[in-house]
């Protein structure tokens, strides 16, 4: 009964010493066990989350004295995807009055809002990033 028990110890300290993994010999994950892609999934970032730290490092000078709120601010993105889906460029985005990044207390210069639009479309729509770009190169903004 003792060597069982000793036997059982051994075996549970060596599974969780194995389990626990180190640096160059990580633990098993649930995929590499034979289990689903779901269940290794990291936690992501919410596009706004990712709008919110990038325009942070970005520092517009436009917004030194004053920017937007983040509410304010994460109203834009989903409005301008939508016009990019429906076909429209940057161009029509920023000329338009009501989508073009501005509040009461606030404004945006203009290289500054075209640089929050490729932060914005990294974030929220990715699938429209290239041809962001491309339009703001053509126009020799970007």
């Amino acid at each position: 009964m003792r060597r069982h028990l000793t036997t059982t110890l051994t075996g549970a300290l060596l599974l969780t010493l194995i389990s626990c993994g180190t640096a160059d010999n990580p633990p098993a994950t649930p995929s590499d066990k034979g289990g689903s892609e779901a269940a290794t999934a990291r936690p992501t970032t919410s596009p706004e989350q990712r709008l919110l730290t990038d325009v942070k490092a970005a520092a517009f000078e436009s917004w030194k004295t004053e920017g937007p709120s983040d509410a304010e601010l994460t109203a834009y993105p989903p409005q301008w995807c939508a016009e990019f889906k429906g076909g429209h460029g940057v161009a029509y985005v920023l000329d338009s009055g009501t989508l073009y990044p501005i509040g009461q207390t606030w404004g945006t210069a203009k290289a500054d809002a075209q640089e929050l639009v490729v932060l914005a479309v990294t974030a929220y729509c990715p699938e429209y990033r290239d041809q962001v770009t491309k339009e703001l190169r053509d126009s020799g903004a970007y």
